[in-house]
């Protein structure tokens, strides 16, 4: 299942696109700690999911760290990122931008972007608080109905 059917999915479900609401239901643990140039890690500890955020960064960037690691707990149950990264020859990228892209699925939908169909992709980067090539995809698949029904919030 890809990213934006899997988001479609738990927004239904959560009836929300707010990561901390839908952590909250889920029982995941948000920490909130200064964690120097980590902006945020998700953990499994004695039966419970814990997500570190990082408190230093902005309310906007805090939220998409939150739903960068729900991306994680949803798409990559079981994966340990410190043991790949120490213990096996494994490369993590796959993985952490299917976690960027489940964050924007999750956050925009398609409704709220429309309007940066017809203007600049930095536009869209800017709103969204991404880089451009996140932006270019999650606007890619953008669908320009006037008629989407899909606003949760």
């Amino acid at each position: 299942m890809d990213s934006k059917a899997l988001t479609s999915r738990i927004v239904k479900k959560y009836e929300t696109r707010d990561p901390f609401r839908i952590a909250e239901k889920l029982g995941i643990i948000l920490v909130y700690a200064p964690l120097g140039s980590l902006r945020g890690l998700r953990q499994y500890c004695q039966r419970r999911t814990l997500i570190y955020i990082n408190s230093d960064l902005d309310e906007h960037q805090q939220r998409l760290v939150c739903a960068h690691e729900l991306g994680h707990h949803f798409m990559h149950r079981g994966l340990n990122r410190v043991f790949m990264d120490h213990e096996t020859y494994m490369v993590p990228g796959r993985y952490e931008k299917e976690a960027h892209q489940f964050s924007v699925d999750l956050l925009y939908n398609d409704y709220e972007l429309q309007c940066f169909l017809d203007r600049p992709l930095q536009d869209a980067a800017n709103y969204m608080g991404v880089s451009l090539r996140l932006a270019e995809y999650r606007m890619k698949s953008v669908q320009p109905s006037l008629f989407n029904l899909d606003i949760a919030t």
